[in-house]
């Protein structure tokens, strides 16, 4: 199983986030980043696997649906960035 990084803070999120900030458009980074910022305000802070799922279903069109079945088959996500 992938250890995925856990997030305690609005800041720890983001942070994470803008290393994946060259795989998503502007604009579906800026949505992910709201997204993100609007989970915060009750302290919901996304991990790692949170934001991997958020950019892939950017990136390949997908659903949360089919990405939540691949990591109940294999335990993580795959996902190969650019």
């Amino acid at each position: 199983m992938k250890n995925y990084q856990e997030s305690n803070s609005l800041k720890e999120s983001l942070e994470i986030l803008k290393r994946y900030k060259n795989d998503v458009s502007k604009e579906d980074y800026e949505n992910i980043k709201s997204t993100i910022c609007s989970h915060a305000i009750e302290n919901i802070y996304a991990d790692e696997l949170s934001i991997i799922i958020m950019i892939k279903s950017c990136v390949f069109n997908l659903n949360n649906g089919e990405i939540l079945d691949e990591y109940k088959e294999k335990g993580y996500v795959d996902y190969e960035r650019k």
